[in-house]
């Protein structure tokens, strides 16, 4: 773990975040010679979910599980066919 004054961080802070970023090491931050504060790279955001994974997971809040979707007002049983 690297310490670094406070004075030195405010004139190189750019290369301070790059160095956390690229060698995933944190650096405590000293004023006044005690340690004040700390950078520590983020983690990674996990993996986006897919078209599907997001339509499952509302399916799953709305409580629709596997029961079919109802029918719009009039449809009745047998809806219409509808043909381009």
């Amino acid at each position: 773990m690297k310490q670094i004054g406070l004075f030195e961080t405010k004139t190189k802070l750019s290369e301070i975040c790059a160095e956390v970023d690229s060698t995933g090491d944190e650096v405590v931050i000293t004023r006044r010679g005690k340690p004040w504060v700390r950078i520590v790279p983020l983690e990674p955001d996990p993996a986006p979910a897919s078209a599907w994974e997001k339509r499952e997971a509302w399916i799953k809040r709305k409580g629709l599980g596997k029961k079919p979707l109802p029918l719009p007002e009039g449809m009745g049983e047998n809806p219409p066919i509808w043909s381009a």
